[in-house]
């Protein structure tokens, strides 16, 4: 996870959920679940871990599956082996070389246009 936070709830990776999760605190999926997601804390979806639904926290970690929209008010981070299909909203969005994507992405951010210097 991005932080470390006082109280994790986890999903175990031989469970599975049907229905939304909801709270205060962190929420870590090694299993899986089919609902949406909102926690006032961090989420991490671990590699082997997968979400069917949308993901509303303070900031995110995917390094297995999400199908569905995540919507963080601090950094999304996709890790290379994670397989993320849906729109991605943060303050920023990180994603590694090999994840698997098909995203939309919302954040801010700056770009450089200025003319690329020539060699001498």
């Amino acid at each position: 996870m991005p932080r470390h936070s006082p109280e994790i709830s986890v999903v175990g990776a031989s469970t599975r959920v049907t229905g939304r999760i909801s709270g205060s605190g962190a929420l870590r999926v090694e299993g899986s679940v089919k609902g949406d997601v909102n926690v006032s804390g961090e989420a991490e979806i671990t590699e082997g871990g997968s979400l069917e639904g949308n993901l509303h926290c303070d900031a995110a970690e995917i390094a297995g599956s999400l199908l569905g929209d995540a919507s963080a008010r601090g950094a999304i981070a996709v890790r290379a082996n994670a397989h993320v299909r849906g729109e991605l909203r943060g303050s920023e969005v990180s994603i590694e070389a090999g994840a698997r994507i098909s995203v939309r992405l919302d954040t801010e951010f700056e770009l450089d246009l200025a003319a690329p210097q020539r060699r001498r």
